[in-house]
């Protein structure tokens, strides 16, 4: 056994020595998903340039934003497959959005997932002075004949709060014209709608105690608030958090596909990079490479599938 676990480790070794010698032949762009501002174009540029700073590769983001990230992943599928073309946006423009589009124009197997990143920290949130401090409360109320409005900015996330409600014998009334967590986390504050999907902006309010996470969307525990309700106690089986993650186009050589994803994964989990903190400070670590981020985008889009025929009736 101790031969065998020696040479394991010896080929492991020399493999990893390997992938540490790939270098990319030109400049990498790195295409990102959505318009500039925002936290997927910050947290892109910032990998970019963390990257560039310890690898000395030159590094060229630029924005390919539309289509919740659909119009990247159709430009990314052209590029060439040898290092040079890498795109950061999230998971579910490769599960949820592939289904409900039908026909985008790629398909998840048209990629090489590199590495995911990081995670949201999504929630249904309510103003604390409402009295809830869980999503069993609300569903509560709604039984007890309170109408309740519920915001979302997503068509998953209308999903996924349709089967709240019909996992729990209610309805709400569901608001769907949001433009983003902090468009829905307003609604809250000014009362235009009772609870809401937030992914991460309803953090200082929660802390502060004018808010309530009260149930957790994510598939690990919540910064601000790790007892929160989970989804399972209320009767749902899926999670509703964005996972941003980087991906190449299909047909990657194995040195390539290492040399990316282990530079991603180095930089976003060193002490002192600029994206290291930026993920600690607004996300949550969720890191995967290689097959495993192959596997968590498998899993996302059959949980995406079971969603949509869930709530087709």
């Amino acid at each position: 056994m101790k031969t065998l676990l020696t040479a394991a480790a010896a080929a492991l070794l020399s493999a990893s020595a390997a992938f540490a010698d790939w270098a990319p032949e030109g400049p990498v762009k790195v295409m990102i998903g959505f318009k500039a501002g925002g936290g997927a174009d910050t947290l892109a540029r910032l990998i970019a340039e963390d990257i560039q700073a310890e690898y000395g590769w030159s590094m060229m983001p630029e924005n390919v934003a539309g289509a919740g990230g659909g119009v990247m992943a159709r430009e990314l599928k052209a590029a060439a497959a040898d290092g040079t073309a890498m795109g950061i946006g999230i998971t579910d423009t490769f599960a949820y959005g592939v289904l409900a589009e039908r026909d985008p124009g790629y398909a998840a197997e048209d990629f090489d997932f590199l590495a995911t990143l990081a995670g949201t920290q999504i929630a249904v949130v309510a103003k604390a002075d409402r009295g809830w401090t869980s999503m069993s409360d609300v569903i509560e109320a709604a039984k007890g004949g309170a109408t309740i409005s519920f915001g979302t900015m997503t068509p998953r996330l209308a999903d996924g709060a349709y089967y709240i409600g019909k996992q729990n014998g209610i309805e709400f009334n569901i608001v769907t014209s949001y433009k983003g967590g902090k468009a829905v986390l307003n609604a809250i504050n000014a009362a235009d709608v009772d609870v809401g999907w937030v992914a991460g902006p309803q953090a200082s309010g929660v802390a502060s105690g004018d808010l309530v996470n009260l149930v957790n969307g994510e598939d690990q525990p919540l910064k601000v608030s790790p007892d929160a309700q989970a989804l399972s106690d209320i009767g749902v089986e899926f999670f509703f958090g964005a996972t941003f993650a980087a991906m190449a186009p299909a047909g990657l050589p194995e040195d390539a596909r290492a040399g990316l994803s282990d530079s991603i994964a180095t930089v976003i989990q060193k002490d002192g990079t600029k994206s290291n903190a930026f993920i600690t400070k607004v996300f949550a670590l969720k890191v995967k490479t290689g097959a495993e981020a192959d596997a968590y985008v498998a899993q996302e889009a059959a949980d995406a599938e079971a969603l949509l025929a869930a709530t087709s009736n």
